[in-house]
């Protein structure tokens, strides 16, 4: 299964969620495959560098290019075309549109996200998204 996994899903892998942690242990053992949009390792970054850890975001950032089993997708022209419908159809952020539609394009089974924005897609039947919570 390949799973499409946005920024917060990091986020909550450094605080220990235990769904997080459940997901990435698969990842470790090969049993499962992640797909993340290059535009999520500007937001890992900020995040702790905001957060005065930039030493955890570089962290996972080695992890992201060494595990080979992680994919990183740049943004393609199509996909910001692409973008552009589900950024006005289900009224999401520009960033997060072209997330979206980076696994969508790349035929993710399934996203794991902590916006809640995202679940607009699974309503819409468009790709199925589990939300991650505290």
């Amino acid at each position: 299964m390949v799973i499409g996994v946005d920024t917060g899903f990091f986020i909550k892998l450094k605080k220990d969620n235990a769904r997080a942690k459940e997901i990435w242990e698969k990842v470790i053992n090969g049993e499962e495959e992640l797909a993340v949009s290059v535009l999520s390792i500007n937001e890992i970054l900020v995040y702790f560098f905001r957060n005065g850890k930039s030493e955890s975001g570089k962290e996972i950032l080695s992890l992201l290019k060494l595990l080979p089993n992680i994919k990183l997708i740049p943004v393609s022209e199509r996909t910001a075309e692409l973008s552009a419908g589900y950024r006005y159809g289900l009224g999401i952020p520009t960033i997060d549109s072209l997330i979206l539609t980076t696994f969508i394009y790349e035929r993710c089974d399934k996203v794991i996200s902590t916006d809640k924005h995202f679940l607009k897609a699974n309503e819409q039947n468009i790709i199925e998204v589990e939300y991650l919570s505290s």
